[in-house]
């Protein structure tokens, strides 16, 4: 690792500091409020307490009879228990109603609960008849009634900050009275391809050129992982780069670019950015593929650098952009499952670097998950089938077939 102390920036560092220093240099973005029904797949930005009970009432859970629960000991088939019935009451019905010593009222599924009953006799073991009913069964206090509150009772605590909000919790939060709720975005992200060769989607595509694929991968994981992008694909030139790039930034809490971040002549992503006035904070990361991947500030904005070569642009993003996306967003910068499984060929390392191979899993007889490297025809459509990352840890030259290995597991087993 060399260090330009001048500028700060660190060439050719490790895995672990790259991150470090990530996600180290990244702030959560500040929180929005949405409405409940809105917030589903954020993460809270504070501590969420309901602010009225559900239910609002005590409720019969069951179409039946509330009744005095004493009044129906020892109902049974043989000895049923006959009580008058004093009217009917359905969910939603405001009107006040009570049971005596020897009355009953009909309730229907979500009614109150009339004052003075404390259990339900369900439907199909009553029986209606001359305005009275037969009970033939007994009915404990607080049988089939669902008390004030059970659900959700106001000033408890429903979903803690940082936490999730599943379609669940969206739901016990509207239950519970809540329907603002604060919660962090994820981060706004602009994707720059560049390249005198490089031709966005649906444009005629000359010899010599090639489809920015890679925008397009890029722009997919964004998706997959809830956040909003906006695209441009630009030539290589200084003036036509650094106006692509004002242009998304005025737009996005951060900027990723694809190709260019190398150190040849027309590697200009890197150089362009500290024209800008940017800091870069590391260029060159020991991993193979995505070495040339390079991290810096414009201000307040994150912009990451990434390699041209297909498989180098997508590891430099899974291993090292996608955390700090992630953790602006209040989540874990570790999206991916980690599973240990058996290896079923040799794969080789770097002692220099870290490797990662993109590998594809089996479940074999027995239930055992084996991994092997991906051996396609190309590089591209290695990455495509891929479901599974092997890494060989700097230091590694090889790990045997036959050995445990750990994964990240891109795709659901």
């Amino acid at each position: 690792m060399t260090d330009n102390h001048q500028s700060g920036e660190k060439y050719d560092i490790g895995l672990k500091e790259a991150l470090s220093i990530t996600l180290g240099a990244l702030k959560q973005v500040p929180p929005v409020t949405l409405p409940v029904e809105e917030a589903c797949g954020r993460v809270a930005a504070e501590d969420l307490f309901a602010t009225v009970d559900c239910p609002s009432a005590a409720s019969s859970l069951r179409d039946g009879y509330a009744v005095i629960s004493k009044e129906v000991e020892g109902a049974s088939d043989a000895r049923p228990v006959r009580l008058r019935v004093a009217g009917t009451s359905a969910a939603g019905d405001a009107r006040d109603r009570a049971v005596e010593p020897g009355v009953a009222i009909k309730v229907l599924t979500g009614a109150r609960l009339p004052a003075g009953a404390d259990a339900v006799v369900s439907v199909e073991y009553a029986r209606e008849e001359d305005g009275h009913v037969l009970c033939y069964r007994n009915a404990p206090a607080g049988r089939n009634v669902l008390f004030q509150g059970t659900d959700v009772a106001s000033g408890e605590r429903v979903a803690a900050k940082g936490e999730i909000l599943t379609p669940g919790l969206t739901g016990l939060l509207a239950a519970g009275g809540v329907h603002r709720v604060p919660v962090v975005p994820m981060p706004r992200v602009g994707v720059v391809a560049t390249g005198d060769e490089v031709v966005a989607p649906g444009r005629v595509l000359k010899s010599g050129q090639l489809y920015a694929s890679n925008l397009v991968t890029l722009y997919s994981w964004l998706r997959h992982f809830r956040m909003e992008g906006k695209t441009a694909v630009v030539r290589d030139h200084p003036d036509t780069i650094r106006e692509a790039f004002s242009a998304m930034l005025s737009w996005a809490d951060v900027l990723l670019t694809s190709g260019g971040a190398w150190k040849s002549e027309r590697d200009l992503t890197v150089r362009v950015l500290e024209e800008m006035g940017g800091r870069v904070m590391f260029h060159r990361v020991r991993i193979g593929p995505g070495k040339a991947v390079a991290f810096g500030m414009i201000e307040e904005k994150a912009v990451f650098c990434l390699p041209g070569g297909p498989p180098s642009n997508e590891m430099a993003f899974l291993q090292i952009a996608l955390p700090g996306l992630l953790q602006m967003g209040g989540r874990s910068p570790h999206p991916f499952q980690m599973k240990q499984v058996r290896l079923a060929e040799t794969v080789r390392g770097d002692i220099d670097w870290t490797q990662f191979l993109h590998a594809a899993l089996e479940k074999r007889d027995g239930g055992e998950w084996w991994v092997a490297p991906q051996q396609l025809k190309s590089r591209l459509q290695s990455q495509a089938r891929a479901d599974a990352l092997i890494r060989v840890p700097e230091g590694v030259r090889a790990i045997e077939a036959g050995e445990r290995v750990e994964v990240q597991v891109l795709t659901p087993l």
